[in-house]
């Protein structure tokens, strides 16, 4: 059921049956993306785990939808919480389903996903995802149409994950940040605090955060004794969520989304600039990112 891409320095695995994520990205033997431990990847006895992977699709809203409760201008729906210990529903159901092939070629592949109303999301939609390798860079758009009746919420994102160790710098600009109440929802937007500002490379190693930073430029780049690591993504990813834990796993997520965190919670009590669309019947949206690679 994986689909391996291969352009003579990069090589991709992609899991199609795992939410139509990436299990591996190397350039020239070294692990661009957190290294997926096999367990991760599921056996007779044990289902896939993948948050454990190197990156998957956020369809169709990126980061959490407060108390699992969807507003949608006049009407409330009750989505099924899909992030144990929380009451959220989070990262909406791309990544938790299985994705088809719909074409592949040594170098490409297109997944699509479609979906029926369920308990985790009531409206119909369809979502495809692209992957295009070259030698030096690996790019994934993704798409979604709206095929319901009813005019659908939407926002979109990608959630790489990326080594690091003490050596590894960061380098990003954002314009602010949105602080996080104990529920791990958005409470207030502030301007980026110094632990957060990136606009000249620094260390990253004993960053902790869980955050999503607006106004980002749409590029990050992250620097290794070894290689250089470019993220960039298209302009309806303005908004950029970081994850780092400090607890021993050892990544940072750079998470280019459409929408901020809680988006239709926000946007329903007038809040500007969430980054969600409405897409009326046979609408799309897509956005784009892209991993390139380069010697240090």
């Amino acid at each position: 059921m994986r689909v391996t891409l291969s352009d003579k320095l990069l090589t991709v695995d992609i899991e199609p049956h795992i939410g139509g994520a990436i299990s591996r990205l190397q350039w020239r033997g070294i692990d661009v993306m957190r290294k997926t431990p096999e367990s991760a990847l599921g056996s007779a006895n044990t289902p896939p785990n993948v948050r454990q992977l190197c990156s998957y699709p956020l369809v169709p809203y990126s980061n959490r939808i407060g108390n699992a409760e969807l507003i949608v201008r006049d009407k409330r729906f009750s989505l099924q919480p899909n992030f144990p210990g929380e009451p959220h529903a989070i990262h909406g159901v791309g990544w938790q389903r299985a994705w088809s092939v719909k074409s592949s070629t040594p170098t490409s592949a297109q997944l699509r996903y479609q979906h029926q109303p369920d308990a985790s999301w009531p409206f119909a939609f369809e979502a495809e995802q692209t992957f295009t390798l070259t030698e030096n860079e690996v790019s994934v758009a993704l798409r979604v149409t709206n095929l319901d009746e009813k005019p659908m919420p939407a926002g979109l994102g990608f959630h790489p994950f990326f080594p690091i160790d003490a050596n590894t710098t960061l380098q990003a600009e954002w314009r602010g940040m949105w602080e996080m109440g104990a529920d791990k929802l958005p409470t207030t937007l502030v301007a980026t605090p110094s632990h957060a500002d990136f606009a000249k490379p620094r260390n990253v190693f004993d960053w902790k955060v869980d955050n999503c930073f607006v106004g980002w430029t749409r590029k990050a780049i992250l620097r290794y004794p070894t290689h250089v690591t470019t993220l960039t993504a298209s302009n309806a990813c303005s908004n950029i969520v970081c994850f780092a834990p400090r607890d021993g796993r050892n990544f940072v997520a750079l998470e280019p989304v459409s929408n901020i965190n809680n988006a239709f919670a926000l946007a329903a009590k007038g809040v500007p600039d969430t980054g969600t669309r409405m897409l009326g019947r046979g609408d799309s949206f897509d956005i784009r990112m892209s991993i390139a690679v380069s010697q240090a």
